[in-house]
Order: structure tokens, then C-alpha cells, then sequence
């Protein structure tokens, strides 16, 4: 019996260590700066009153709108930066509106593709930042410096019939050779999502970041979803959009921690104690 109840003591220091540490600290502050850049010269307005459409200045905008008499179809994007200060607690950064209307052909040529470029900066009053690894105690980007993550979204507005049955046939997935997709409304559009990653990070979402933050590694994860509580995550690949309906795509963060190794033993040998105890009180 002093057996189970040391081992069960032994599990709940473990456990209340990391929930106490990541319910009273401020690991880091999250800020997205994205925007929109045009890709092709159709009939457009830049939200943000820009009077020249000429992106080769590099400059971002939040928001694009294309179309005539009553008819628009729009593009917008929000950046937040929120205080990562709860683990495994989903955090906004960025919600992308596309509000997909049809567009007189009247109006052509529009907006055709987009381009959303951005990136992810991290700061912090804490030491460390993103590390070579998971679980690397090496810094590659420090907060004191420039710790960043870059990311792009290209948009695909289709050209839009009345009949779905004479869209265009584009792959499901974004990936050549696999199933096309089946259009619902109109011509549905799409959003590929990808992300400038180093090796061996994946250059899709969702992916994580490595971090080491005050001795301690962790796991920055990035995903999208449809939902603004950040409850579901949208697999890799692309992600498409019905004509005649707003729809909304939310970028969230989730900070986790990976146990050390040590921690992890400690824990191991614990419930294998526990269970060799029960087993032994069980005789």
C-alpha cells in the first residue's frame, strides 16, 4: 500500500509541475503581419484606399475587392498578436475573409490570383526562442534577435457558370494526378496554403515550431480552421470556398511542451511501479 501511494504521489508532483507552470506563465507574444499581394493586372480596389495597384514595392494590404453594379466578391485579412500564456489553449492570428459572389462577365477581366504573404514574429521577456530541434536546447532565432516563421496562401478565383458541370477541372487536393474536385455552386475558388520552412520543418499546415523557452522545450503548433474557438483543424492540402456564401479561415497558434527525457523515465518507472504494485497486492 506505501508502494501505490508513493508511486501516485510521484505522478501527481509530475503532473502538477507542468499544469502549475503553464497556468502562471507568459511564454511568449505571437504577432502576424500578412497581406495581400495581386498577381495578375485584372479590374480590382485595394480596401486600404491604395490608389496604385503596383505591388513590386513589396507593400501589403489587408484587403482587395473586385466585380460592378452591386456584384463583389472580396478578399480581407485580419492580424492579431495575442500573449501566449496558457499550454495546449488554442490563439488567434489572423482570420481571412472571402466573401465569393458571382461577378458579371461584364466586369471581366477581375481578379484572377492572389498572393497572401506574411510572417510570424515571436518576442518574449523570457530566454531562449526557436531551436534547431525538438527538444534542442540550441537557439537558431532568439527573441533578443529575429525569431520569425514566413508563410504564403495563393487564392484562385474560378470563372464563374452556371452550370457547376462546366467548371474547370482542378485537382481536390492541390496535388497533380489525384481526384478532382467535385463543384457544388457555380465555380467554387480555393486557397493553397504553404509556409517557408527550413529543413526539416514541412512547408505545409498545420506544422510546428520548436521552441526552448527558459530551459525548457516546447512545440509551437500552427494550424487553420473553419471555426473561431479553434476546435478543428483543417488538413494539408487546399482548401476550397463556396460561390454565393462568406466564408471565414482562422490561423490559430498552440503552445505545448515536450517532456524532457529525464521527466519522462521519472514518469515511465512510476506507473510501471504502480502496476507492478497492484499485481503484487492483487496475490
Amino acid at each position: 500500500m506505501k508502494n501505490i501511494a508513493l508511486m501516485k504521489n510521484m505522478i501527481a508532483i509530475v503532473l502538477a509541475s507542468v499544469l502549475s507552470f503553464g497556468a502562471n506563465a507568459t511564454f511568449m507574444t505571437v504577432e502576424a503581419d500578412g497581406g495581400f499581394v495581386m498577381k495578375d493586372a485584372g479590374e480590382y480596389t485595394l480596401l486600404d484606399g491604395s490608389a496604385d495597384p503596383d505591388q513590386s514595392d513589396g507593400v501589403k494590404h489587408a484587403g482587395v475587392r473586385w466585380g460592378g453594379d452591386g456584384a463583389f466578391s472580396s478578399l480581407i485579412l485580419e492580424n492579431f498578436m495575442p500573449d501566449i500564456d496558457l499550454l495546449d489553449t488554442p490563439y488567434m492570428i489572423s482570420k481571412l475573409t472571402h466573401n465569393n459572389f458571382v461577378i458579371s462577365a461584364a466586369f471581366l477581366p477581375w481578379l484572377t490570383e492572389a498572393e497572401i504573404l506574411g510572417d510570424l514574429m515571436f518576442t518574449s521577456s523570457n530566454s531562449g526562442g526557436i531551436a534547431t530541434s525538438f527538444g534542442s536546447s540550441i537557439i537558431t532565432d532568439a527573441f533578443t534577435a529575429d525569431a520569425s516563421s514566413k508563410f504564403g496562401v495563393g487564392f484562385k478565383e474560378t470563372f464563374n457558370q452556371s452550370d457547376p458541370g462546366n467548371c474547370s477541372a482542378e485537382d481536390e487536393d492541390g496535388v497533380a494526378g489525384g481526384p478532382t474536385h467535385v463543384f457544388t455552386s457555380g465555380c467554387d475558388d480555393y486557397f493553397d496554403y504553404s509556409v517557408d520552412n527550413t529543413a526539416p520543418l514541412p512547408d505545409t499546415l498545420p506544422f510546428s515550431i520548436p521552441f526552448y523557452i527558459d530551459g525548457t522545450s516546447y512545440a509551437l503548433e500552427i494550424y487553420i480552421s473553419f471555426d473561431a474557438d479553434g476546435s478543428t483543424m483543417l488538413p494539408p492540402g487546399r482548401i476550397w470556398t463556396e460561390e454565393e456564401v462568406s466564408t471565414d479561415l482562422y490561423t490559430f497558434v498552440r503552445l505545448s511542451t515536450i517532456p524532457e527525457p529525464s521527466t519522462l523515465a521519472i514518469f515511465g518507472l512510476s506507473l510501471l511501479g504502480f502496476v507492478f504494485s497492484k499485481k503484487r497486492a492483487g496475490k
